[in-house]
């Protein structure tokens, strides 16, 4: 696992629309797993949003979505392929070509 590998997993958590389409013609695996669920969680956090209608829901569901998504910035920067809680399966049967 190189450093440079590292840091654009990393950054498929962060920045997942703009570095979107460079993990989608990279080849490594690596790189592709965890912009696979930086893709999911993405679409979690917009679906989030509209939770915060419900004050407590909102919060909770917020509090969680971060738990999750530090646990995938984490396994990227220490060079883990594992799931994250919840995402992790549904990123699994996502297909980015």
């Amino acid at each position: 696992m190189t450093f440079k590998s590292k840091i654009i997993a990393f950054l498929s958590y962060v920045a997942v629309l703009f570095f979107f389409p460079l993990n989608f013609f990279c080849k490594d695996e690596f790189i592709q797993y965890h912009a696979r669920q930086g893709v999911v969680m993405f679409i979690l956090a917009v679906a989030i949003t509209f939770t915060f209608w419900v004050p407590v829901l909102g919060w909770v569901c917020a509090l969680a979505y971060l738990v999750i998504w530090f646990t995938g910035v984490i396994n990227a920067l220490t060079g883990k392929i594992e799931p994250v809680p919840v995402v992790g399966k549904i990123a699994e049967k996502v297909s980015l070509r």
